[in-house]
């Protein structure tokens, strides 16, 4: 089941006409994580874990409106106050609704890159890395009917280890 995908950076306009998503950020795709690098051996009950290591959230999307500004802020090192990546699907309601949210807070571009090619697309391509202090997570299910409903919530703070 395909799904849409938006960005919402606090003081930063995208070019998304999508209902709900107006002057939003589109995103063609994304990709971040964390991993826990873990040991085992000689004298021990079992696995050890290490201390997690985020990644910056990476995006892809098409060069538009939000482009300069987003570049400004690689340069200076802006801080934006909150960016949420919202996922929508088809439901029963007849509609798209959010099944997945993440959102960041205290965010950095980290990183800015285009790529395109002349004989090809309409709009170059971007990719940007952003880093950020805490993140949220929220997904929620959808049942026989359509409907959805949180399924599961989790948050990391990059600043303080924890939760």
């Amino acid at each position: 089941m395909a799904f849409d995908t938006y960005l919402d950076i606090t003081g930063v306009e995208g070019e998304c006409t999508a209902k709900g998503f107006e002057k939003k950020i589109e995103i063609y795709s994304f990709s971040w994580g964390a991993s826990n690098p873990t040991s085992v051996g000689p004298g021990r009950d079992g696995l050890s874990a290490g201390r997690v290591s985020v990644s910056s959230f990476n995006v892809m999307k098409k060069t538009e409106k939000s482009s300069a500004a987003l570049f400004a802020a690689c340069c200076t090192g802006q801080h934006y106050d909150k960016a949420t990546v919202s996922m929508r699907k088809a439901t029963g309601t007849g509609g798209q609704d959010i099944f997945l949210t993440y959102t960041f807070t205290d965010v950095m571009v980290e990183s800015v890159q285009w790529s395109g090619s002349s004989g090809g697309d309409d709009t170059p391509t971007e990719s940007l890395s952003l880093a950020f202090a805490k993140v949220e997570i929220e997904y929620k299910t959808q049942d026989d009917k359509g409907k959805l409903a949180v399924a599961g919530q989790a948050s990391w703070d990059l600043t303080k280890v924890s939760a």
